[in-house]
């Protein structure tokens, strides 16, 4: 009897436990890429081929690629030249960036979209084109942007978070518009 009721008790305190784990992961390619020389395209019936060479991070590529299509050539040869060109990009090597934290609180919900006001790792937002850091009342901050698609229109939004005291990995959204 004293059995069942300890193992009744435990389960029960269990059972109301309720973690979130939050995660983010940035994959951050930033490369050295130079313009696109000995440029050659073979234009031919709706298709476009085009070879040429590009320097990343200082070592050469020498790319191909082809584009068939009912629009004029010129533009077939644009889009087989930027199709190749991130093609390379896509397949160069980054760094991977990630952050975690387990909080363990009773029925939390995460929210998707962030909103002023709200406790996020840093990497929950993306970057801004503006990718540097700045002071603001002793705290440091940084510029970000957000891609939501609301009725199936990609609305971009941006924002300013801002690194919590004597926390390393919480970041406050101090603004968003």
């Amino acid at each position: 009897m004293k059995l069942i009721l300890l193992a009744s008790l435990l389960s029960s305190s269990i059972a109301f436990a309720d973690c979130n784990v939050k995660s983010a992961s940035q994959l951050a390619n930033e490369h050295n890429v130079g313009p696109i020389v000995n440029l050659v395209k073979t234009k031919g019936m709706d298709t476009c081929t085009v070879e040429f060479d590009i320097a990343v991070d200082g070592v050469n590529h020498h790319l191909k690629e082809f584009e068939k299509g009912l629009e004029n050539t010129e533009s077939l040869c644009y889009y087989a030249r930027e199709r190749a060109r991130r093609n390379l990009l896509m397949d160069l090597p980054g760094r991977f960036k990630t952050e975690s934290v387990t909080t363990c609180r009773e029925g939390e919900v995460v929210a998707r979209q962030v909103r002023k006001g709200d406790t996020i790792l840093e990497m929950e937002v993306g970057p801004s084109p503006i990718k540097q850091y700045f002071k603001y009342h002793n705290s440091r901050c940084r510029l970000f942007q957000e891609h939501l698609v609301v009725d199936r229109d990609l609305r971009s939004y941006n924002g300013v978070i801002c690194q919590i005291e004597n926390s390393d990995t919480n970041w406050l959204v101090v603004d968003k518009w």
